[in-house]
């Protein structure tokens, strides 16, 4: 945010540090909205709902009805508390009326214990856990966004499958300085686009879990407002706090 705005320095944030966090922190030192300029949304990661090829439940409605049957019983891993895997795990409880137990890890040590059977369903995003499910490791049972991965096309999301209102989806965006100049906003967005655009680009991000968007300076900014205070809701519903 000191940078020079020259657009020569060019942060990629992600849902945390541009939404999620200006409510998880009680005393942040900056506001995404007042002290950045938007550029562009470059992707969106959705979580995806796994489970070990083992587990008992099939499906969603299943793991419910074992949760329902199992109250406060059934552990989800994250990779720490405030996190949208966390978050997931948090909308799931009040949507589907269940109460399950949170285990917090810090980054992908979750993985390791979910394989290892020491906690039963996890929220990922798509690319951290993309290979093992290909490779059988894990079982994907849904996706937290409102619309299909391009990733995995044949995993149902969680609104397809009775919850209209489970949104909580990763993304990444790029922002810059807030007093850029918007004729250089303008054409960063372009130039980004530009790649986002290309087939390879393109393939290689699907490929690995990413859904490419690109859109304006001020559908991004409008993007991310939306997303801090859809995030703060979710946030004070958890009670969850990283300070």
């Amino acid at each position: 945010m000191q940078s020079a705005p020259d657009g020569y320095t060019l942060p990629v944030g992600s849902v945390g540090p541009l939404a999620v966090n200006m409510s998880l922190y009680r005393n942040m030192p900056y506001d995404s909205r007042r002290d950045l300029a938007a550029v562009t949304l470059l992707a969106g990661v959705p979580n995806v709902l796994i489970v070990r090829p083992d587990f008992p439940a099939r499906d969603v409605a299943q793991l419910v009805a074992q949760a329902k049957r199992r109250r406060g019983e059934l552990t989800y891993a994250s990779t720490g508390a405030g996190t949208s895997s966390h978050l997931s795990g948090v909308m799931l409880d009040r949507m589907a009326g269940i109460q399950t137990i949170h285990v917090p890890y810090r980054g992908a040590v979750a993985l390791n214990d979910m394989l290892a059977g020491r906690v039963d369903f996890m929220f990922a995003t798509i690319p951290s856990v993309i290979a093992q499910i290909r490779g059988g490791n894990f079982r994907a049972m849904a996706v937290s966004s409102t619309a299909r991965s391009r990733s995995l096309p044949d995993v149902p999301t969680m609104v397809e499958l009775g919850y209209p209102e489970f949104d909580a989806s990763s993304w990444f965006g790029m922002v810059a300085p807030r007093a850029t100049p918007l004729a250089i906003i303008n054409k960063l967005a372009e130039e980004v686009h530009a790649i986002l655009r290309d087939p390879a680009i393109e393939r290689q991000m699907v490929e690995q879990g990413a859904d490419p968007v690109g859109n304006g300076p001020q559908a991004f900014a409008t993007f991310i407002d939306r997303e801090v205070n859809r995030w703060g809701t979710i946030v004070r519903a958890a009670g969850a706090t990283a300070d």
